[in-house]
């Protein structure tokens, strides 16, 4: 999970395909999953104590953060980065599958998202690896947690270039196409098709403003046509197909009601006239780059996106954020008001699984 490393290599791939670079925006989410687990805060409000909750995870905080926005009517998807464990060789791997199928006997668990942006910078570097890795870690998840369905995230940055059109665009793509062959709009569909993945979070790699200015068009029109295209590919209809972005910053979401408006409609509204299910606004709360970034702001403050996200959900969008143990309160109240916040916007949250790094 590389972030801003892999970001920088995006800008200097593209940038040749005009004089402008692509946003500077991160779309790889740093690691959620925490080292090991512990005892979680002890108030019946906060995390409580659940009798279908395997014994041996009672204690567990990662289980009681799961088990706190169950209990308020949130879905859960266990998140580990199973990629950095399959590379690192089959003791690491079998050592996070049955962590995933002990976490799959818990109450209200969907599933797990078990890749970051698949063949973007995370060690599989062609689509036979990145097909080899799926197809073991959808065997192996179906012995030990039999009917939880595998979401895989992607950002496939030749979609921001809109090779479709041809010239300048066309050679966009196929800069980063050589770059990232794993991460391909022909290696997905090549996942999709052979049945590997059942949720897909797609990042749709938008350029800058700057950039689609040059191209005619601003970052909503770009957004649209690319939508447009992806629906018109049929992936809706070889998965769940789901949109995702990174909205939070230090401090909190930072724009004016205007912007927050206009990220709702790009990142939100167009996804989801296109046929997304659902939209993943990466993260609650989350340490990166040695800062802490998130959604509202340091004390929980109310923000403009925070309206938007809230209006988007009593419209019946169906909303996604990630959240793990480590980064919330210790005092139960503040705990389980941190729960009751997220379950108003979110109606799913991928929660660390705490299979460590």
């Amino acid at each position: 999970m590389r972030g801003l490393a892999v970001a920088a290599a995006v800008l200097l791939l593209v940038t040749g395909c005009s004089s402008n670079s692509p946003t500077s925006t991160p779309t790889r989410h740093p690691s959620s999953t925490a080292t090991s687990p512990s005892g979680p805060p002890t108030s019946s409000s906060s995390a409580p104590t659940n009798t279908n909750v395997p014994v041996s995870l009672v204690h567990d905080r990662y289980v009681a953060l799961a088990s706190a926005l169950h209990q308020r009517g949130v879905a859960i998807w266990w998140e580990t980065d199973l990629v950095s464990k399959w590379l690192q060789g089959p003791a690491a791997f079998d050592q996070a599958i049955n962590r995933l199928g002990q976490l799959g006997k818990v109450p209200g668990t969907a599933g797990f998202k078990i890749s970051d942006e698949i063949g973007y910078g995370d060690g599989l570097g062609s689509m036979s690896q990145a097909t080899n890795f799926l197809t073991q870690a959808r065997q192996r998840l179906a012995q030990v947690a039999p009917g939880k369905q595998l979401l895989v995230d992607a950002v496939v940055p030749e979609l921001g270039c809109l090779p479709w059109r041809g010239g300048v665009q066309l050679s966009c793509a196929n800069q980063v196409r050589q770059k990232y062959p794993a991460a391909t709009a022909a290696a997905v569909e090549s996942y999709l098709r052979a049945h590997l993945i059942d949720r897909l979070d797609l990042s749709t790699g938008l350029l800058s403003d700057s950039t689609y200015a040059q191209w005619g068009l601003d970052r909503k029109t770009a957004q649209t046509d690319i939508w447009n295209r992806v629906h018109a590919q049929g992936w809706g209809s070889m998965t769940i197909l789901q949109a995702r972005k990174a909205l939070a910053v230090p401090n909190g979401y930072q724009g004016s009601a205007d912007q927050a408006a206009a990220d709702a409609a790009t990142y939100i509204d167009v996804p989801v006239a296109a046929g997304a299910h659902a939209v993943d606004i990466w993260t609650w709360r989350q340490r990166y780059q040695g800062q802490i970034v998130s959604l509202l702001g340091p004390n929980l403050q109310t923000n403009p996106l925070w309206t938007e996200l809230l209006k988007r959900r009593q419209q019946g969008v169906q909303l996604i954020t990630h959240m793990t143990p480590s980064m919330l309160p210790t005092d139960p109240s503040s705990y389980g008001h941190e729960c009751d916040l997220a379950a108003q916007a979110f109606t799913t949250v991928f929660v660390a699984a705490g299979t460590g790094q």
